[in-house]
């Protein structure tokens, strides 16, 4: 009886060891504990620049799907196809741009959306799951960083978010990484 309770034990040791591997080669933790990443970038949505619809920001239905917005930051026009080109460069120098006044009112039409940043310390987290703790905001999101591009000794990280909310409404904004 002992000898069965030995080998049943063993084969669960082995099962949670192995599972427990498997995960780890999934998921690598790209942030070390006693690790911050400091960031600084912008944040870019699907999202288009409409006229104010009366009674929408007290909630009256809209036509279409998405989250209106009765104002405009300027930077409507950034799109996520947008991002595949961008450089740690281009980055700081839309940072710096005056928006443009494209209109009064916006409806963000994807909970999926994207932050790209500078990364502002020299070495850096690889590719994977993690959260990103936006400034003034309490809670963390869970993130993806997607890539990282080194261009001119500058460092470009592209995260994946699919949480909407409170963020939905955030552009140039300052972020930390936080392990997943």
């Amino acid at each position: 009886m002992a000898a069965l309770l030995f080998l049943g034990a063993c084969a669960y040791l082995g099962v949670f060891l192995y599972e427990g591997l498997a995960a780890l080669r999934q998921r690598p933790l790209p942030v070390l504990a006693e690790s911050t990443y400091p960031l600084r970038g912008v944040a870019v949505r699907r999202e288009r620049v409409i006229a104010p619809i009366p009674g929408a920001a007290e909630g009256k239905k809209l036509p279409g799907s998405g989250v209106y917005f009765s104002a405009c930051d300027g930077l409507e026009s950034l799109r996520p196809e947008d991002l595949e080109e961008l450089t740690p460069q281009a980055l700081a120098a839309l940072e710096e741009r005056e928006p443009e006044s494209t209109g009064e009112a916006r409806i963000v039409e994807d909970m999926v959306w994207y932050y790209a940043a500078c990364l502002q310390t020299g070495d850096c987290p690889a590719p994977g799951p993690c959260r990103l703790r936006f400034a003034g905001f309490s809670r963390a999101v869970p993130a993806r960083l997607l890539e990282v591009r080194e261009s001119g000794g500058e460092t470009l990280l592209l995260f994946r978010l699919t949480e909407g909310g409170a963020y939905l409404n955030i552009r140039l904004i300052e972020a930390e990484i936080e392990r997943s």
